[in-house]
């Protein structure tokens, strides 16, 4: 399989009001080849925000090497790496992020509105696909408040997969979900990401959902280390 992203000796240091040095990541190294479904776990605090943001390309490292698709990423020019983002990267939230005064559909189209040629124009047609492959065809008209918890992270999932990513970040993305519908929906990210192609990388301190990936890393006081996939737990 194809690497697509690789973190080598990778750390995260920021500047704190009184001059002291707070690190937040230390030396992580991690590779994720296409493919991959890479379930990263740890408590509050320990850094997945900060790594997260920069296997989406939202950060730099204060040091080390990062590689996307072979690219070191710190040779990218901030619009190089937005534009690599928005065509390569897919984001799914905890929160859902959904624009409150649109339908489901035309929250699944905003991600083609800064697409080119082909997918622009045959935008609502391609958010409508996707809908339907999450299930939701049928609520392509209804506003955010209409429809469940489960059924909004769905359209979230749509939203993230209308460009088909190569990379799909997942930040607890079962953390506003019952245990079920969390399940459900963590099942058909693994399938559609599985059928795509895309590397998944979801960052959790769920273990119902860590349960799921097919590697797993624990990220604690900023280091990273192979870790056990643990068995999941039933309520």
């Amino acid at each position: 399989m194809e690497e697509l992203v690789s973190l080598k000796g990778v750390t995260r240091t920021v500047l704190l009001p009184d001059d002291q040095e707070l690190h937040i990541l230390r030396g992580v190294d991690l590779a994720v080849h296409s493919g991959d479904h890479t379930a990263v776990i740890g408590r509050s605090g320990c850094g997945k925000s900060t790594l997260l943001n920069l296997l989406g390309l939202l950060d730099l490292p204060t040091s080390g090497e990062l590689t996307f698709q072979g690219t070191p990423v710190r040779q990218l020019h901030s619009n190089a790496r937005a534009k690599l983002r928005g065509e390569a990267v897919g984001f799914v939230f905890q929160q859902f992020n959904l624009l409150p005064g649109r339908t489901a559909l035309d929250n699944v189209v905003t991600p083609l509105l800064y697409a080119r040629g082909p997918a622009f124009w045959r935008r609502r047609e391609i958010a409508m696909d996707i809908l339907d492959r999450v299930g939701l065809a049928r609520r392509a008209q209804t506003l955010p408040n209409m429809l469940s918890g489960g059924e909004q992270q769905r359209v979230a999932i749509a939203r993230a997969l209308v460009r088909r990513p190569r990379l799909i970040l997942a930040d607890e993305p079962t953390g506003a979900l019952d245990v079920d519908t969390g399940q459900s929906v963590m099942a058909l990210l693994d399938t559609v990401a599985t059928e795509s192609g895309a590397a998944l990388i979801t960052i959790t301190h769920d273990v119902n959902v860590a349960a799921l990936a097919r590697a797993c890393y624990r990220l604690e006081s900023g280091v990273l280390t192979p870790a056990a996939i643990p068995a999941g737990v039933t309520a």
